[in-house]
């Protein structure tokens, strides 16, 4: 049984049928760091009715992890209303508001795409992410990620009712949550989703190695290791799988088939590559929507600038960054350490940039934070590519890995050069793993037949990682 998505999946094994009606619906949600995407799928036709996707509002407590961790475990602060609120709270309420708005939008245009004015009904919801956002959304404390040895409270694998998780119950024991406010609780009581709907969370590998990677494993045709098979394979898999998720922290697994000498397995890591990819931290950065720069090229003596949707240029996204990066390398723009020696203008404050349109710049900050991120993934590639034991398949996995050019990346050395022509896009991988999860409970034992056997690596463990990171910060 196939199901109706965008990018690879594996089949689904074919199952007993579920009793549904035409308008019970399954919702599929992956929580980035950066971005939130729901699915809304129709479970009799196994159809995708609506997705939407929007900067994740928890961005405003911090741009990446680490900050978002360091909020959480802040002491409480008390506003101007003398309430008093724990950053933990501010973070759950944040992520918890934003899905209960997006699901509403989401039914909505599903609604429209059916049948106008018809009451669809959520039968569950499958949640992913990495550790740290399904613990913000399920109001756990996030101290144990804060420091080594690096433990969550939970490797999630569960399920519980929409009224807990929005509530923070799940686990009161380790629970520290305000009261929601008159606004939140209003948003509550209009939710579009019924309090006692059954919620999903996939296992999570560790404290770096979230569901999103497992749902990512799935879409990408990981194998069990227990049995080395996998349902969309006619056979044992015989080719090591590399997959990367490329963002602001990515993660990274390594799927080894099992030989004579030794058994299969798979081996996962993490780099904090920053916001850079995510265009987060650049000055005119934006994310990949109608207006963003997303290629550049060098014709007649002027850059030349791709903008998504045409039209003027508003700013750069993270495959704008890369091309960049790789078009003022290959013109001499900037030399291998990243300086600014040509087509240089200065901004109010006296530092260079490149001007890309009157409205668009890259700055030598820019630059830096682009090698910043760069190192940070390719050094995590070396490392799991030098354990394959031959060549294997590279699945980018991510809405950055979609877009991305492959000569331009591995032309700023992000993506090692052996891996050029053995890629395979798979667009958003975790969700369209996660959207699986709704129709089958086998792939759901399969996941955790997965978390079980994947082995973490802590790259910041590793004796060579810093010399290795900060020789290659430098561009190819």
């Amino acid at each position: 049984m196939q199901i109706e998505t965008q990018g690879f999946l594996p089949q689904i094994p074919e199952e007993q049928p579920e009793q549904v009606n035409i308008t019970d619906v399954g919702i599929a949600v992956d929580v980035g760091t950066t971005t939130v995407a729901v699915k809304i799928w129709s479970l009799s036709s196994k159809k995708c009715l609506s997705v939407i996707a929007e900067k994740n509002l928890q961005s405003r407590y911090g741009c990446d992890i680490i900050r978002r961790i360091s909020f959480a475990t802040r002491p409480p602060l008390t506003g101007s209303s003398a309430v008093v609120e724990t950053g933990e709270s501010a973070l759950h309420y944040a992520i918890i508001s934003q899905l209960e708005r997006m699901f509403a939008h989401a039914l909505a245009l599903a609604a429209q795409k059916t049948m106008r004015g018809i009451q669809l009904n959520v039968s569950k919801i499958v949640i992913t992410g990495n550790t740290t956002m399904l613990s913000f959304v399920c109001a756990f404390p996030v101290e144990g990620l804060a420091a080594a040895p690096f433990t969550p409270v939970s490797h999630f694998g569960f399920t519980a009712s929409w009224d807990k998780v929005r509530s923070g119950k799940i686990n009161e024991k380790c629970s520290n949550l305000d009261l929601p406010t008159p606004e939140i609780l209003q948003l509550f009581a209009a939710s579009s989703v019924d309090s006692d709907t059954p919620v999903y969370f996939p296992p999570c590998v560790g404290a770096f190695i979230g569901a999103d990677t497992v749902c990512a494993m799935l879409s990408a045709g990981f194998p069990s290791p227990e049995s080395n098979e996998n349902s969309c394979w006619d056979t044992p898999v015989q080719t090591p799988l590399l997959l990367a998720d490329i963002g602001t922290n990515t993660e990274i697994a390594l799927f080894i088939p099992k030989t004579e000498e030794q058994p299969a397995k798979i081996l996962c890591t993490s780099a904090a590559a920053g916001p850079a990819f995510e265009a987060a931290n650049i000055s005119c950065g934006m994310s990949s929507v109608d207006g963003a720069i997303e290629k550049i090229e060098y014709k007649n003596g002027k850059l030349c600038c791709s903008v998504i949707g045409g039209g003027n240029a508003k700013g750069i996204c993270g495959s704008g960054l890369v091309s960049a990066g790789s078009t003022f390398l290959k013109n001499n723009f900037i030399d291998k350490s990243g300086v600014i020696r040509k087509n240089v203008s200065k901004l109010g404050d006296g530092s260079v940039c490149i001007q890309l349109t009157p409205a668009v710049y890259l700055s030598q900050q820019d630059i830096r934070n682009l090698q910043l991120a760069k190192s940070a993934v390719y050094t995590g590639l070396r490392y799991m590519l030098e354990r394959s034991p031959f060549l294997p398949l590279f699945c980018i996995a991510g809405g950055f890995g979609s877009h991305l050019d492959i000569e331009d990346s591995c032309a700023i050395g992000l993506i090692p050069d052996e891996l050029k022509n053995c890629c395979v896009p798979l667009g958003n991988a975790a969700l369209a793993g996660a959207s699986a999860m709704l129709f089958s409970k086998a792939l759901r034992k399969k996941a955790m037949e997965i978390k079980k056997h994947s082995i973490q690596i802590n790259l910041a463990a590793v004796p060579e990682f810093q010399e290795r990171y900060m020789n290659s910060i430098d561009f190819n």
